[in-house]
């Protein structure tokens, strides 16, 4: 089985800086789109930098990296794991007054050398499945609002403010408490249907787009992977996010027409040698800066078509 992962990730319309970081494979991402094609074992997560608290992007960073080295494969205990991040965050942030309880989320998607898949999360970003043409959500939100609610004090989160509402309980590097890590369990396994994709937003995203709308997006024809999770990131600010925003998604895939689907381009070839190697990446950078005046209007483009194909399911 062979995997693409996409991941996205930008400051937002509102916010001065970044403070969500991505791992998508072995690279750590802070600022734009990124692809990667691998096969198992792999590690994809996102982790946003808690609001509110000083340094969040460190925090957020410090997780992804130290993901990024690790030698992952079905022995290793990631709960362990990310203790230690935990409490290498919690030894950083203490060590200067500006970084003190500085803390991150993280939604965490680990694939083995068997193909079986676990997800683990701690705080608010959230991680989705989409397989026979539906979503759902298979993290647990680990807000104040959702732990009053099942605790049985509130009926619905709504008799909150949004700020008690969407507290965060849990995190990597707080202070005062040690993180309650989620296990998100795959009771099929991963990449068994044919449409199986794994998708993780940070809250700046998933807060303000429906179930329905990244099924329709993730429907859209004509738009390889990469676009349609851009284009919810769109979507999310023109329904009012003014948070960071970040998206990894990860489709297993295994033949090259399901790759071309994908990408809308060719299936990998072989390697290349250092020489081909760079006269590709010049090539590419050439495209790149050919294609930039139209990204604009590319992306219009591209929201248009998930808004045109909302409507029509609204219709029906």
């Amino acid at each position: 089985m062979n995997y693409y992962i996409y991941g996205y990730t930008d400051k937002g319309k509102y916010r001065s800086h970044n403070e969500d970081s991505l791992l998508v494979n072995r690279v750590c991402v802070t600022k734009g789109g990124y692809s990667s094609v691998c096969i198992a074992p792999f590690l994809a997560a996102v982790c946003d930098g808690v609001g509110g608290e000083q340094a969040g992007e460190l925090a957020s960073e410090i997780c992804v990296s130290t993901l990024a080295c690790t030698d992952y494969d079905s022995s290793v205990n990631l709960d362990h794991t990310l203790m230690q991040i935990h409490n290498k965050i919690v030894r950083t942030g203490v060590s200067r007054q500006e970084t003190v309880n500085m803390q991150t989320t993280i939604c965490l998607l680990a694939v083995d050398e068997n193909g079986a898949a676990v997800g683990y999360n701690a705080g608010d970003s959230r991680m989705y499945r989409y397989t026979d043409g539906e979503v759902r959500q298979i993290s647990v939100d680990q807000t104040y609002g959702r732990f009053l609610y099942e605790k049985g004090e509130i009926e619905t989160a709504r008799e909150l403010s949004p700020d008690l509402r969407n507290a965060i309980v849990s995190s990597l590097g707080s202070v005062l408490q040690r993180p309650n890590i989620e296990h998100i369990e795959f009771p099929v396994p991963f990449g068994r249907d044919e449409d199986d994709v794994v998708i993780i937003m940070s809250d700046g995203v998933s807060d303000f787009v429906s179930q329905d709308e990244i099924e329709i997006a993730l429907q859209l024809e004509g738009k390889s992977f990469g676009e349609k999770l851009e284009a919810l990131c769109e979507l999310a600010v023109r329904n009012g996010s003014t948070d960071n925003m970040s998206i990894v998604g990860i489709k297993p895939w295994e033949t090259v027409e399901q790759y071309r689907a994908l990408t809308k381009t060719e299936a990998p070839a072989v390697p290349l040698t250092p020489e081909e190697e760079q006269k590709a990446k010049e090539t590419e950078a050439l495209r790149r800066q050919a294609d930039s005046l139209s990204l604009e209007e590319q992306a219009d483009l591209s929201l248009a078509a998930l808004f045109e194909d909302l409507e029509k399911y609204k219709l029906e």
